[in-house]
This record gives C-alpha cells, sequence and structure tokens, in this order.
C-alpha cells in the first residue's frame, strides 16, 4: 500500500469519527430536554377564583389561616385541596400550539365546556389555567396555561378537582344540641 493511500484512509477514518462524535453529541443535548413541565407557585397567595358555565364563579379568599367565600366560612379541608392543587401543575408535554377553533373544541376549551382558574395574592396574578376536557384515562386534562394558546396535557385529574360549587365548599353549620326533656318544673337542659 502506498503512503498517499494509508493517509487517505486516516483522514476518512479521522472524518468518520468526526461525523459520528457530532450526531452522539447532538442526541445527547435533542434527547435530553424533556416534554415534563411544572407551573409551580412558591409565594402564599390569598384569592383562587375557578370559573365555568356549569357552576358560575367560586372566589375563594384567604384570611390568615382561613378561607372564605364572601362571608361565609369554608370546608377546610376541601379548600385545602383545592389549594394545594394549584400550586403545583405538572404538564407531560405539548398537544397543539394552534388556537383555532378546531383545536379548541376537540379539547375542551370552548367557553361553554372549559374551567378557568385564577391565583392571585393581593391582585397580583401568578397562574391562569384553562381546564378542557378529560384526557382517555381519567387522570389527565387538556389545558391552556397563563393565557397561551398551546395547549398542554395535564397530570392529575383537574377537572374533577376544580368543578366544584360555592354551597359544596361552604361550611356545613355547626348543629344545634337537643335540649333534654325536663322533668316538671325544671328548665330544659342542653344534651352535649
Amino acid at each position: 500500500m502506498t503512503k498517499d493511500k494509508l493517509l487517505m484512509r486516516k483522514y476518512i477514518l479521522l472524518g468518520a469519527i468526526a461525523v459520528f462524535a457530532v450526531i452522539y453529541a447532538l442526541q445527547l443535548v435533542m434527547g435530553a430536554k424533556s416534554p415534563v413541565k411544572d407551573f409551580k407557585i412558591e409565594k402564599s397567595f390569598d384569592t383562587i377564583q375557578i370559573v365555568s358555565a356549569d357552576n358560575g364563579t367560586v372566589e375563594l379568599k384567604r384570611y390568615g389561616d382561613f378561607w372564605k367565600i364572601g362571608v361565609d366560612d369554608t370546608d377546610l379541608n376541601k379548600v385545602k385541596a383545592i389549594a394545594e392543587t394549584v400550586k403545583s401543575i405538572r404538564t407531560l408535554g405539548e398537544i397543539s400550539k394552534s388556537s383555532s377553533e378546531d383545536a379548541v373544541e376537540r379539547y375542551g376549551l370552548t367557553d361553554a365546556q372549559k374551567i378557568t382558574v385564577k391565583v392571585s395574592d393581593n391582585g397580583k396574578e401568578y397562574l391562569s389555567m384553562e381546564i378542557g376536557k378529560d384526557a382517555a384515562n381519567g387522570q389527565q386534562n387538556y389545558v391552556r396555561m397563563n393565557g397561551s394558546s398551546t395547549i398542554y396535557l395535564a397530570s392529575g385529574a383537574l377537572r374533577s378537582a376544580f368543578n366544584v360549587k360555592t354551597e359544596e365548599l361552604i361550611k356545613a353549620p355547626e348543629p344545634v344540641p337537643e335540649a333534654a326533656p325536663a322533668a316538671e318544673g325544671e328548665a330544659a337542659v342542653p344534651v352535649l
């Protein structure tokens, strides 16, 4: 083999190695990008507003450790579950970047179908989420976040969590104790 042919083979081999190295580097960079995106609220907030065509507007306001709807106390366990859910919304990937009527209809994001959730503190909005219909397994929903036209697939049964009515969240009144029957001439005594 001549010296020129040997040198040519070395150049071809080095060129092939360089091409494979570039391809490998691109695969590492492209493959590392995860479609999962978390929308987190790491600050305190005092208002959660939930709006839907079916249930109207439910506005929860926090006063210290308590939540109220208007002047009514709320069922603290139910409201805490809602507040915990809005703190972190995980999307599993983008479904569509289209805001066409067809996409909005297909994913249940029309005004008649969607549930809109807004979270704010002292008037500053931290989250605005539109929840569309359930995905096939019922544990995922189609959502749009913070005014974007991008439609995501979100994990968790968000539609179920936020499909609430005002009366479902208001704390039930404490029962009034019944009075024990009084003996003749005595006043009735409440049973505790």
